[in-house]
């Protein structure tokens, strides 16, 4: 909060309930005078009153039916089907599986690269090329001929 506002600023419900006018006269003439002087109330006032207008075309607008009593119908169905078909404690262990055969996948993965970074098996060691100043042909060249490559002795 900043300094300009004060420390008995009313909640956002109480704003809301001034707005829909749900206050009594005088928590109304209260939050009014409030508004007046807050500016962080003042503005969340006017951003509420403008909502409040954006939202007033559709509570005119009636729907030629009622919704509640298909919905009633059914949260009864599905209270009744939850309480009919609980299955027993140790079948559920199965939803387990899919997650923990994964888990111990990665750990094996992760045992066996760990295996070859520590000193495994397969793990080229370049050696240093010894005396290559000396060799018939230089690193990197390329052998044309088997005498070429073999000096004769």
């Amino acid at each position: 909060m900043t300094s300009s506002t004060q420390p008995d600023c009313p909640r956002t419900e109480q704003l809301a309930a001034l707005i829909d006018d749900e206050l009594a006269p005088d928590a109304r003439e209260q939050v009014t005078s409030h508004a007046a002087a807050c500016p962080l109330c003042g503005a969340m006032l006017r951003d509420l009153a403008g909502l409040h207008a954006a939202l007033q075309p559709f509570t005119a607008a009636r729907v030629g039916f009622d919704l509640a009593p298909l919905v009633e119908q059914r949260l009864a169905a599905s209270g009744q089907r939850q309480q009919r078909g609980r299955e027993p404690r140790w079948w559920q262990g199965w939803r387990l599986a899919p997650s923990g055969l994964t888990a111990a996948g990665m750990l094996t993965v992760g045992v066996y690269l760990g295996a070859l970074l520590a000193g495994g098996a397969g793990v080229a060691v370049a050696r240093p090329a010894a005396m290559a100043v000396f060799d018939p042909i230089p690193p990197g060249g390329i052998c044309v001929g088997l005498q070429s490559c073999y000096p004769q002795r």
